[in-house]
Protein backbone atom coordinates (compact mmCIF):
# COMPACT_ATOMS: atom_id res chain seq x y z
CA UNK A 1 0.00 0.00 0.00
CA UNK A 2 1.51 3.27 -0.90
CA UNK A 3 3.33 5.35 1.60
CA UNK A 4 2.04 3.28 4.18
CA UNK A 5 4.23 0.19 5.80
CA UNK A 6 4.99 -0.77 8.47
CA UNK A 7 7.24 1.50 10.00
CA UNK A 8 5.09 4.75 8.66
CA UNK A 9 2.76 2.86 10.66
CA UNK A 10 4.37 3.42 13.81
CA UNK A 11 5.32 6.66 13.63
CA UNK A 12 1.21 7.56 12.64
CA UNK A 13 0.49 6.00 16.05
CA UNK A 14 2.57 8.64 17.69
CA UNK A 15 1.37 11.27 16.27
CA UNK A 16 -2.16 10.69 17.91
CA UNK A 17 -0.69 9.44 21.32
CA UNK A 18 0.20 11.81 23.14
CA UNK A 19 -0.63 10.70 26.56
CA UNK A 20 -0.70 7.72 28.11
CA UNK A 21 -3.31 6.12 31.17
CA UNK A 22 -3.11 3.20 33.78
CA UNK A 23 -5.12 0.48 35.18
CA UNK A 24 -7.39 2.86 36.70
CA UNK A 25 -7.86 4.90 33.78
CA UNK A 26 -8.65 8.35 34.76
CA UNK A 27 -9.91 7.30 38.79
CA UNK A 28 -7.46 9.33 40.11
CA UNK A 29 -8.63 8.73 43.80
CA UNK A 30 -7.55 4.86 43.32
CA UNK A 31 -4.58 5.09 40.89
CA UNK A 32 -2.07 5.37 43.90
CA UNK A 33 -2.99 2.48 45.95
CA UNK A 34 -2.60 -0.20 43.16
CA UNK A 35 -5.87 -1.53 44.14
CA UNK A 36 -9.26 -0.66 42.27
CA UNK A 37 -11.54 -3.91 41.61
CA UNK A 38 -13.04 -3.57 45.48
CA UNK A 39 -12.39 -0.03 46.15
CA UNK A 40 -13.57 2.09 43.33
CA UNK A 41 -17.30 2.89 43.59
CA UNK A 42 -19.65 5.30 41.94
CA UNK A 43 -19.39 6.43 38.51
CA UNK A 44 -15.32 5.36 38.53
CA UNK A 45 -15.94 2.28 39.30
CA UNK A 46 -17.01 2.06 35.30
CA UNK A 47 -14.56 -0.08 33.27
CA UNK A 48 -13.25 -1.74 36.73
CA UNK A 49 -15.89 -3.41 38.41
CA UNK A 50 -19.77 -2.39 38.33
CA UNK A 51 -21.30 -4.08 40.86
CA UNK A 52 -19.40 -2.07 42.88
CA UNK A 53 -21.86 0.55 42.11
CA UNK A 54 -24.20 -1.49 44.62
CA UNK A 55 -22.69 0.07 47.38
CA UNK A 56 -21.62 3.86 48.47
CA UNK A 57 -18.36 5.38 49.68
CA UNK A 58 -20.33 8.23 51.90
CA UNK A 59 -23.24 9.41 52.90
CA UNK A 60 -23.95 10.84 50.22
CA UNK A 61 -26.57 9.72 46.83
CA UNK A 62 -25.22 11.71 44.14
CA UNK A 63 -21.64 11.66 42.40
CA UNK A 64 -20.16 13.72 39.55
CA UNK A 65 -16.78 14.79 37.68
CA UNK A 66 -15.39 15.91 34.94
CA UNK A 67 -12.07 15.86 33.14
CA UNK A 68 -10.15 13.37 35.06
CA UNK A 69 -7.13 12.65 33.79
CA UNK A 70 -5.00 9.25 33.96
CA UNK A 71 -1.81 8.96 31.61
CA UNK A 72 1.26 6.78 31.67
CA UNK A 73 4.25 6.01 29.60
CA UNK A 74 7.32 2.85 29.98
CA UNK A 75 10.43 4.53 27.99
CA UNK A 76 13.55 2.19 27.76
CA UNK A 77 14.55 3.89 24.66
CA UNK A 78 14.47 7.33 26.52
CA UNK A 79 15.46 9.07 29.54
CA UNK A 80 12.99 10.58 31.69
CA UNK A 81 14.33 14.36 30.78
CA UNK A 82 14.27 13.06 27.44
CA UNK A 83 10.52 11.84 27.25
CA UNK A 84 9.63 15.47 28.73
CA UNK A 85 11.61 17.43 26.22
CA UNK A 86 12.13 15.44 22.97
CA UNK A 87 9.30 13.10 22.89
CA UNK A 88 6.23 15.68 23.91
CA UNK A 89 8.18 18.87 22.53
CA UNK A 90 9.51 21.27 24.68
CA UNK A 91 13.06 21.69 23.80
CA UNK A 92 13.47 19.16 21.78
CA UNK A 93 16.99 18.38 20.37
CA UNK A 94 17.52 18.87 16.70
CA UNK A 95 19.77 16.25 15.22
CA UNK A 96 22.05 17.22 12.46
CA UNK A 97 22.19 16.71 8.84
CA UNK A 98 23.34 12.88 8.40
CA UNK A 99 26.18 13.86 6.38
CA UNK A 100 27.25 16.15 9.02
CA UNK A 101 27.60 14.27 11.96
CA UNK A 102 25.89 10.92 11.81
CA UNK A 103 26.80 10.67 15.62
CA UNK A 104 23.67 11.69 16.99
CA UNK A 105 20.97 9.24 14.51
CA UNK A 106 23.15 5.92 15.48
CA UNK A 107 22.89 6.99 18.89
CA UNK A 108 19.10 7.22 18.39
CA UNK A 109 19.64 3.53 16.42
CA UNK A 110 21.12 2.21 19.64
CA UNK A 111 18.59 3.42 21.94
CA UNK A 112 15.24 2.02 19.55
CA UNK A 113 16.78 -0.86 18.98
CA UNK A 114 14.64 -4.12 20.68
CA UNK A 115 13.28 -1.30 23.72
CA UNK A 116 10.26 -1.05 24.60
CA UNK A 117 7.65 2.39 24.33
CA UNK A 118 4.57 1.95 25.45
CA UNK A 119 1.70 4.48 26.99
CA UNK A 120 -1.96 4.38 27.85
CA UNK A 121 -4.43 7.21 28.31
CA UNK A 122 -7.96 7.88 29.67
CA UNK A 123 -9.85 10.97 29.93
CA UNK A 124 -12.96 10.87 31.32
CA UNK A 125 -15.18 13.65 30.33
CA UNK A 126 -17.83 13.38 32.32
CA UNK A 127 -19.16 11.25 34.56
CA UNK A 128 -22.19 10.97 37.09
CA UNK A 129 -24.02 8.22 39.40
CA UNK A 130 -26.91 7.85 41.45
CA UNK A 131 -26.80 5.27 44.34
CA UNK A 132 -29.80 4.05 46.44
CA UNK A 133 -29.78 1.44 49.12
CA UNK A 134 -33.28 0.06 47.74
CA UNK A 135 -33.06 0.38 43.87
CA UNK A 136 -29.17 -0.11 43.51
CA UNK A 137 -26.97 2.50 41.80
CA UNK A 138 -26.70 3.41 38.49
CA UNK A 139 -24.21 5.54 36.90
CA UNK A 140 -23.00 6.81 33.34
CA UNK A 141 -19.84 8.00 32.14
CA UNK A 142 -18.02 9.49 28.51
CA UNK A 143 -13.98 8.71 28.30
CA UNK A 144 -11.68 8.49 25.74
CA UNK A 145 -9.55 5.72 25.61
CA UNK A 146 -5.77 5.88 24.02
CA UNK A 147 -3.27 3.03 23.39
CA UNK A 148 0.18 2.82 21.95
CA UNK A 149 2.34 -0.14 22.38
CA UNK A 150 5.86 -0.79 20.06
CA UNK A 151 9.22 -2.32 20.21
CA UNK A 152 11.22 -2.11 16.91
CA UNK A 153 14.31 -4.21 15.73
CA UNK A 154 17.51 -2.62 14.48
CA UNK A 155 16.45 -2.56 11.08
CA UNK A 156 13.34 -0.95 11.64
CA UNK A 157 15.23 1.73 14.18
CA UNK A 158 17.69 2.66 10.80
CA UNK A 159 14.94 3.22 8.59
CA UNK A 160 13.07 5.52 11.28
CA UNK A 161 15.89 7.91 12.51
CA UNK A 162 18.97 7.34 8.81
CA UNK A 163 15.77 6.86 6.67
CA UNK A 164 17.60 6.91 2.76
CA UNK A 165 20.93 7.31 4.30
CA UNK A 166 20.89 3.88 5.62
CA UNK A 167 23.22 2.71 2.71
CA UNK A 168 23.66 -0.80 4.24
CA UNK A 169 20.08 -1.62 2.55
CA UNK A 170 19.13 1.71 -0.14
CA UNK A 171 20.63 3.29 -2.85
CA UNK A 172 20.23 7.20 -3.01
CA UNK A 173 18.35 8.68 -5.90
CA UNK A 174 16.63 11.52 -6.98
CA UNK A 175 13.43 12.46 -9.23
CA UNK A 176 11.05 15.01 -9.81
CA UNK A 177 9.77 14.51 -5.98
CA UNK A 178 12.99 14.71 -4.68
CA UNK A 179 15.79 12.61 -3.06
CA UNK A 180 14.64 9.12 -2.47
CA UNK A 181 16.01 5.85 -1.50
CA UNK A 182 15.91 2.52 -3.28
CA UNK A 183 16.56 -0.93 -1.70
CA UNK A 184 19.10 -2.20 -3.60
CA UNK A 185 18.06 -5.96 -2.73
CA UNK A 186 14.51 -6.16 -1.50
CA UNK A 187 13.39 -7.60 0.98
CA UNK A 188 9.78 -8.46 2.62
CA UNK A 189 8.65 -6.48 5.59
CA UNK A 190 8.87 -9.84 7.71
CA UNK A 191 12.79 -10.16 7.12
CA UNK A 192 13.50 -6.71 7.29
CA UNK A 193 11.55 -6.08 10.70
CA UNK A 194 11.52 -9.68 12.66
CA UNK A 195 10.92 -9.22 15.34
CA UNK A 196 9.07 -6.13 15.93
CA UNK A 197 5.26 -5.14 17.40
CA UNK A 198 3.27 -2.20 17.50
CA UNK A 199 -0.39 -1.73 18.30
CA UNK A 200 -2.68 1.74 18.44
CA UNK A 201 -6.02 1.96 19.86
CA UNK A 202 -8.06 4.84 20.10
CA UNK A 203 -11.89 5.47 20.57
CA UNK A 204 -14.34 7.11 22.70
CA UNK A 205 -16.66 4.92 25.01
CA UNK A 206 -20.36 5.74 26.23
CA UNK A 207 -20.87 4.03 29.62
CA UNK A 208 -24.33 3.14 31.40
CA UNK A 209 -23.96 0.96 34.25
CA UNK A 210 -25.71 -0.40 37.29
CA UNK A 211 -25.49 -2.12 40.29
CA UNK A 212 -26.79 -3.30 43.35
CA UNK A 213 -27.35 -5.28 46.87
CA UNK A 214 -28.12 -9.27 45.52
CA UNK A 215 -27.64 -11.09 48.78
CA UNK A 216 -27.84 -8.48 52.02
CA UNK A 217 -27.56 -10.77 55.55
CA UNK A 218 -25.63 -9.21 58.57
CA UNK A 219 -22.24 -10.78 58.30
CA UNK A 220 -22.47 -11.19 54.33
CA UNK A 221 -23.18 -9.13 51.16
CA UNK A 222 -22.62 -9.77 47.68
CA UNK A 223 -22.68 -7.19 44.91
CA UNK A 224 -23.46 -7.84 41.49
CA UNK A 225 -23.70 -4.76 38.38
CA UNK A 226 -23.40 -4.93 34.76
CA UNK A 227 -22.34 -2.12 32.26
CA UNK A 228 -22.86 -1.08 28.33
CA UNK A 229 -21.40 0.77 26.31
CA UNK A 230 -20.98 2.16 22.82
CA UNK A 231 -18.04 2.68 21.52
CA UNK A 232 -17.14 5.55 18.72
CA UNK A 233 -13.53 4.58 17.20
CA UNK A 234 -10.76 6.85 15.46
CA UNK A 235 -8.15 4.14 14.95
CA UNK A 236 -6.83 1.10 15.13
CA UNK A 237 -3.40 -0.55 13.85
CA UNK A 238 -1.92 -3.59 14.72
CA UNK A 239 1.18 -5.37 13.48
CA UNK A 240 2.63 -8.24 14.70
CA UNK A 241 6.00 -9.99 12.68
CA UNK A 242 6.63 -13.05 15.44
CA UNK A 243 8.94 -14.49 12.91
CA UNK A 244 10.77 -14.17 9.63
CA UNK A 245 8.33 -15.36 7.50
CA UNK A 246 5.11 -14.10 7.99
CA UNK A 247 3.83 -10.91 9.07
CA UNK A 248 0.15 -9.72 10.58
CA UNK A 249 -1.24 -6.27 10.34
CA UNK A 250 -4.19 -4.57 9.71
CA UNK A 251 -5.77 -0.60 10.12
CA UNK A 252 -8.56 1.34 9.98
CA UNK A 253 -8.11 5.20 10.58
CA UNK A 254 -9.91 8.55 10.24
CA UNK A 255 -9.06 11.17 8.15
CA UNK A 256 -7.46 13.11 11.32
CA UNK A 257 -4.42 10.86 10.78
CA UNK A 258 -3.89 12.84 7.34
CA UNK A 259 -2.67 9.48 6.08
CA UNK A 260 -1.99 9.33 2.03
CA UNK A 261 -3.23 5.95 0.50
CA UNK A 262 -2.07 6.57 -2.88
CA UNK A 263 -3.47 4.40 -6.10
CA UNK A 264 -4.43 2.08 -3.81
CA UNK A 265 -8.51 2.42 -3.04
CA UNK A 266 -10.20 0.51 -0.76
CA UNK A 267 -14.26 0.25 -0.52
CA UNK A 268 -14.09 1.05 2.54
CA UNK A 269 -12.83 4.92 1.82
CA UNK A 270 -13.50 7.53 3.81
CA UNK A 271 -12.12 11.16 2.63
CA UNK A 272 -11.68 14.56 4.14
CA UNK A 273 -10.57 15.98 6.71
CA UNK A 274 -11.38 15.87 10.79
CA UNK A 275 -12.16 13.16 13.78
CA UNK A 276 -14.80 11.41 11.53
CA UNK A 277 -15.28 8.46 13.14
CA UNK A 278 -14.01 5.44 11.84
CA UNK A 279 -15.76 2.41 13.07
CA UNK A 280 -18.45 1.62 16.01
CA UNK A 281 -19.42 -1.10 17.85
CA UNK A 282 -20.70 -2.47 21.12
CA UNK A 283 -19.33 -3.84 24.61
CA UNK A 284 -20.23 -4.75 28.26
CA UNK A 285 -18.72 -5.53 31.76
CA UNK A 286 -20.06 -7.66 34.80
CA UNK A 287 -18.72 -7.93 38.06
CA UNK A 288 -19.55 -9.46 41.60
CA UNK A 289 -18.26 -8.41 45.01
CA UNK A 290 -18.45 -9.77 48.28
CA UNK A 291 -18.34 -8.24 51.23
CA UNK A 292 -18.08 -9.96 54.75
CA UNK A 293 -17.87 -8.60 58.49
CA UNK A 294 -18.61 -5.02 56.33
CA UNK A 295 -14.35 -5.30 56.36
CA UNK A 296 -13.42 -8.25 54.26
CA UNK A 297 -14.26 -7.77 50.28
CA UNK A 298 -13.58 -10.09 47.08
CA UNK A 299 -14.53 -9.05 43.59
CA UNK A 300 -13.88 -10.60 40.66
CA UNK A 301 -15.45 -8.90 36.84
CA UNK A 302 -14.11 -9.46 33.19
CA UNK A 303 -14.64 -6.41 31.29
CA UNK A 304 -14.62 -4.84 27.34
CA UNK A 305 -16.79 -7.94 26.21
CA UNK A 306 -17.55 -7.15 22.75
CA UNK A 307 -16.24 -6.05 19.16
CA UNK A 308 -15.62 -2.70 16.93
CA UNK A 309 -16.72 -3.22 13.51
CA UNK A 310 -13.98 -0.53 11.69
CA UNK A 311 -15.63 0.35 8.22
CA UNK A 312 -13.58 3.73 7.04
CA UNK A 313 -10.04 3.04 5.51
CA UNK A 314 -9.52 -0.04 6.34
CA UNK A 315 -6.87 -2.33 4.83
CA UNK A 316 -5.52 -5.69 5.95
CA UNK A 317 -1.61 -6.29 5.57
CA UNK A 318 0.35 -9.65 4.74
CA UNK A 319 3.69 -9.76 4.18
CA UNK A 320 4.73 -6.59 1.61
CA UNK A 321 8.38 -5.59 0.50
CA UNK A 322 10.24 -2.57 1.31
CA UNK A 323 11.32 -1.02 -1.88
CA UNK A 324 11.45 2.66 -1.58
CA UNK A 325 11.67 5.32 1.32
CA UNK A 326 11.41 9.13 0.67
CA UNK A 327 12.40 10.31 4.16
CA UNK A 328 15.75 11.85 5.53
CA UNK A 329 14.74 10.24 8.19
CA UNK A 330 13.76 12.17 11.28
CA UNK A 331 15.93 14.89 12.84
CA UNK A 332 15.10 15.06 16.81
CA UNK A 333 13.41 12.20 19.56
CA UNK A 334 10.17 14.13 18.62
CA UNK A 335 8.36 11.86 16.64
CA UNK A 336 4.85 13.54 17.61
CA UNK A 337 5.20 16.49 15.43
CA UNK A 338 7.78 15.06 12.53
CA UNK A 339 5.25 11.96 12.21
CA UNK A 340 3.94 13.44 9.11
CA UNK A 341 7.96 14.04 7.66
CA UNK A 342 8.17 10.23 7.38
CA UNK A 343 7.46 8.75 3.88
CA UNK A 344 7.71 5.27 3.52
CA UNK A 345 6.56 4.36 -0.09
CA UNK A 346 5.65 0.57 -0.83
CA UNK A 347 5.47 -0.05 -4.56
CA UNK A 348 3.97 -3.83 -3.87
CA UNK A 349 0.62 -2.66 -3.13
CA UNK A 350 -1.28 -5.66 -4.40
CA UNK A 351 -0.13 -7.22 -0.77
CA UNK A 352 -2.85 -5.12 1.00
CA UNK A 353 -6.52 -5.56 0.84
CA UNK A 354 -8.66 -2.94 1.48
CA UNK A 355 -11.81 -4.08 3.14
CA UNK A 356 -15.54 -3.11 3.43
CA UNK A 357 -14.95 -4.07 7.07
CA UNK A 358 -13.45 -5.74 9.82
CA UNK A 359 -14.63 -6.42 13.17
CA UNK A 360 -11.87 -6.57 16.34
CA UNK A 361 -12.29 -7.49 19.51
CA UNK A 362 -11.99 -5.65 22.30
CA UNK A 363 -9.26 -6.23 25.28
CA UNK A 364 -11.32 -7.94 27.22
CA UNK A 365 -9.50 -8.52 30.72
CA UNK A 366 -10.43 -10.44 34.11
CA UNK A 367 -9.76 -8.46 37.47
CA UNK A 368 -9.74 -9.90 40.47
CA UNK A 369 -8.86 -8.55 43.83
CA UNK A 370 -9.39 -8.45 47.32
CA UNK A 371 -9.23 -5.78 50.24
CA UNK A 372 -9.33 -5.45 54.04
CA UNK A 373 -11.12 -2.57 56.24
CA UNK A 374 -8.03 -2.39 59.16
CA UNK A 375 -10.10 0.21 60.47
CA UNK A 376 -12.00 3.60 59.80
CA UNK A 377 -8.50 4.99 59.00
CA UNK A 378 -6.29 1.98 57.23
CA UNK A 379 -7.49 -0.33 54.71
CA UNK A 380 -5.22 -2.89 52.54
CA UNK A 381 -5.74 -4.32 49.13
CA UNK A 382 -4.68 -6.59 46.32
CA UNK A 383 -5.07 -6.75 42.03
CA UNK A 384 -4.64 -9.00 39.69
CA UNK A 385 -5.59 -8.27 35.85
CA UNK A 386 -5.20 -10.78 32.99
CA UNK A 387 -5.92 -10.33 29.34
CA UNK A 388 -8.58 -12.25 28.36
CA UNK A 389 -8.34 -11.48 24.82
CA UNK A 390 -4.60 -10.73 24.65
CA UNK A 391 -4.06 -10.80 20.65
CA UNK A 392 -5.50 -6.95 19.99
CA UNK A 393 -4.23 -3.89 20.67
CA UNK A 394 -4.90 -2.19 23.95
CA UNK A 395 -4.29 -5.25 25.99
CA UNK A 396 -0.88 -5.50 28.28
CA UNK A 397 0.46 -9.15 27.18
CA UNK A 398 1.50 -9.91 30.31
CA UNK A 399 -1.12 -10.00 33.56
CA UNK A 400 -0.73 -7.23 36.49
CA UNK A 401 -0.05 -7.59 40.41
CA UNK A 402 -0.75 -4.60 42.52
CA UNK A 403 -0.41 -4.41 46.34
CA UNK A 404 -1.16 -1.45 48.19
CA UNK A 405 -2.52 0.98 51.04
CA UNK A 406 -4.96 4.08 52.21
CA UNK A 407 -4.67 5.98 54.64
CA UNK A 408 -7.15 8.65 55.84
CA UNK A 409 -5.32 10.79 58.76
CA UNK A 410 -8.19 13.40 58.53
CA UNK A 411 -11.81 14.06 56.96
CA UNK A 412 -9.91 16.40 54.69
CA UNK A 413 -7.19 14.23 52.79
CA UNK A 414 -6.07 10.87 52.08
CA UNK A 415 -3.31 9.32 51.22
CA UNK A 416 -2.12 5.95 49.30
CA UNK A 417 0.99 3.48 48.51
CA UNK A 418 1.56 0.63 46.75
CA UNK A 419 3.27 -1.50 44.55
CA UNK A 420 2.64 -2.73 40.96
CA UNK A 421 4.43 -5.11 38.87
CA UNK A 422 3.70 -6.77 35.24
CA UNK A 423 2.12 -6.00 32.10
CA UNK A 424 5.47 -5.25 30.39
CA UNK A 425 6.62 -2.68 32.43
CA UNK A 426 8.61 -3.56 34.83
CA UNK A 427 7.31 -2.32 38.64
CA UNK A 428 6.50 0.46 40.11
CA UNK A 429 6.04 2.33 43.87
CA UNK A 430 2.67 4.29 42.87
CA UNK A 431 1.56 6.90 45.11
CA UNK A 432 -1.68 9.68 45.41
CA UNK A 433 -3.13 11.68 47.36
CA UNK A 434 -6.68 12.64 47.40
CA UNK A 435 -8.01 16.25 49.35
CA UNK A 436 -11.21 17.47 50.15
CA UNK A 437 -11.52 21.01 50.55
CA UNK A 438 -15.10 20.58 52.15
CA UNK A 439 -16.54 17.29 53.25
CA UNK A 440 -20.02 17.39 55.16
CA UNK A 441 -23.25 15.34 55.16
CA UNK A 442 -24.62 17.30 52.34
CA UNK A 443 -21.45 17.78 49.85
CA UNK A 444 -17.66 17.08 49.00
CA UNK A 445 -15.62 18.17 46.76
CA UNK A 446 -11.93 16.19 45.99
CA UNK A 447 -9.23 17.23 44.13
CA UNK A 448 -6.09 14.88 43.68
CA UNK A 449 -2.92 13.36 42.00
CA UNK A 450 -1.46 10.02 41.55
CA UNK A 451 1.89 8.77 40.20
CA UNK A 452 2.10 5.07 38.70
CA UNK A 453 5.93 4.95 40.24
CA UNK A 454 6.85 7.42 42.71
CA UNK A 455 10.57 6.11 41.98
CA UNK A 456 10.85 7.39 38.42
CA UNK A 457 10.15 10.88 40.06
CA UNK A 458 14.20 10.50 40.95
CA UNK A 459 15.35 8.28 38.37
CA UNK A 460 16.10 9.02 34.98
CA UNK A 461 16.30 5.74 33.30
CA UNK A 462 13.86 3.07 32.24
CA UNK A 463 11.41 5.36 33.48
CA UNK A 464 7.28 4.49 34.00
CA UNK A 465 6.34 8.57 33.56
CA UNK A 466 3.18 8.68 34.58
CA UNK A 467 0.06 11.33 36.09
CA UNK A 468 -3.36 11.18 37.42
CA UNK A 469 -5.20 13.82 38.43
CA UNK A 470 -9.09 15.13 38.87
CA UNK A 471 -9.93 18.91 40.13
CA UNK A 472 -13.83 18.53 39.48
CA UNK A 473 -15.40 15.46 41.87
CA UNK A 474 -18.29 16.51 43.83
CA UNK A 475 -20.69 14.15 45.92
CA UNK A 476 -24.10 15.40 47.52
CA UNK A 477 -27.48 14.86 48.55
CA UNK A 478 -27.36 13.56 52.16
CA UNK A 479 -28.77 10.46 53.09
CA UNK A 480 -28.78 8.82 56.31
CA UNK A 481 -27.86 4.77 55.57
CA UNK A 482 -26.63 2.06 58.08
CA UNK A 483 -25.81 -0.50 55.93
CA UNK A 484 -23.42 1.19 53.72
CA UNK A 485 -19.89 0.16 53.59
CA UNK A 486 -16.92 2.74 54.58
CA UNK A 487 -14.83 2.74 52.03
CA UNK A 488 -13.15 6.09 52.17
Amino acid sequence: MKRFTFLIAAMIFLAASQSYSQLEYSAFTQSGSAYSVTAATDYQCLGINPANLGWKRNLHSWNLGFAEVGSMVYSEPLTKEQVNKDLFGGESKKFEDYATNPADRMEAVDKFTDARLLGHASVMLFGISYQDEKIGGIAFAIRSRLVWNSILNETASRFLFLGYNDDTYFEKKEDEEGVYGEAINPESSSQLYYPSHLEHLWYNEYVLGYGRTIVDNENFKLFGGVAFKYLQGYGNVYVDIDSENSAEGYQALSPFYKVDYGDNKTPSELTGDGLKTAGSGFGFDLGLTFLMQNKLKFAIAVNDIGTIKWDANVYKGHDPDVDIIRSAGLSSYNIFSEAGDVISDNTNVGEWEGLNELKISLPTNLRAGASYRIDEQWEAGADFYYAIESGVAGAYRDPVFGLGTRYDPAKWVQLSLGFISGGQFGWGLPFGATFRPFNNENTSWEVGFAFRDLTSVFKDEDPLVSYCMGLMRFSFGYEEEEKRFLDE
